[in-house]
């Protein structure tokens, strides 16, 4: 079967079992069982282990912690470089803590005494959507993403193989990634032009990012060269994924002056090993390719070792 979203990981973050009681009875009421994941800590230390553990995509933190107090707390995300959202959980006739928290990094808060199913599950979902939204504003003023096709470029390719393959040697979580490039593009510039190319590329980057998940990444290498990168993702279910290109790329119309072009792509798919190097790890993918080019072109093959 097709890969899934994946479930909004929720961290709570209370000392008080009445309070995380209220919270997770909240959220099974406003989110249904496959929408979410909920993890809780009673401390702040425990918190930022499950930080580590887990990525959690919102924490909803209590301000009083028996270890530390809520500014401490986001401090040491700060400093372990966790960009998820966090909803800060307050006393009434606290708003100034809140406040103040919010200049440390909180996106939200909510006053305890007031919460609802419905206005828990709005401030989540809206302050997760906003803080994606700030990251694809930090994106583009880094200048990584390909000003053609609006994916991501080289650039943002290197910093997030590197970030990735980190992440990978810690928690060993099923990583893969595929190389993807069209077939017979130098063919298709030549005898249509650069421009026709060039809606091509656009076309067809269009149709990889529709069949990956949000929380994966696609970027241009280089012409007509692709890289996806699918974390969490098993082999099985990267050769569904990579599949669905292929035959999404095969099925769309591209259309030169009322003529139809035939236009298909080439995929090699490899995953993370221990060792792995953003080098030799490329490599087996991009070998993948050029086996799937030489026997036919229009494929996905897979590269084990």
């Amino acid at each position: 079967m097709e890969p899934r979203q994946s479930p909004l990981k929720i961290l709570i973050v209370d000392d008080g079992p009445e309070d995380r009681e209220t919270y997770s009875r909240h959220l099974k009421k406003s989110f249904t069982d496959s929408d979410y994941s909920l993890f809780e800590s009673e401390t702040g230390h425990e918190g930022i282990q499950l930080c580590k553990e887990e990525s959690p995509d919102c924490i909803l933190l209590d301000y009083s912690l028996p270890d530390m107090d809520g500014l401490e707390f986001l401090s040491l995300l700060k400093e372990r470089g966790y960009s998820g959202t966090v909803i800060m959980l307050t006393g009434q006739g606290n708003e100034t803590v809140a406040v103040e928290a919010m200049k440390g990094g909180v996106q939200d808060y909510l006053i305890k005494n007031n919460i609802s199913s419905e206005a828990l599950h709005s401030t989540i979902i809206k302050a997760v959507k906003a803080n994606k939204l700030d990251e694809t504003k930090r994106w583009k003023t880094q200048a990584l993403v390909d000003p053609l096709t609006k994916v991501l470029n080289r650039n943002a390719y290197n910093l997030t193989l590197e970030q990735i393959i980190r992440d990978f040697r810690r928690y060993k979580d099923s990583t893969l990634l595929i190389v993807a490039d069209i077939d017979h593009f130098k063919k298709l510039n030549d005898d249509y032009g650069h421009k026709t190319g060039d809606r091509v590329l656009c076309s067809v980057a269009s149709s990889m990012n529709n069949s990956i998940r949000s929380s994966d990444f696609i970027f241009r290498y280089g012409g007509e060269e692709f890289v996806i990168l699918l974390k969490k993702c098993s082999l099985d279910q990267g050769q569904i994924v990579a599949e669905k290109i292929r035959s999404q790329v095969e099925e769309d119309n591209y259309l030169e002056n009322g003529k139809n072009l035939s236009v298909t792509v080439s995929l090699g798919m490899t995953q993370f090993k221990e060792n792995d190097s953003e080098e030799s790890v490329f490599l087996r993918a991009d070998q993948a390719v050029f086996k799937a080019k030489t026997d036919g072109r229009n494929q996905v093959k897979i590269a084990l070792d």
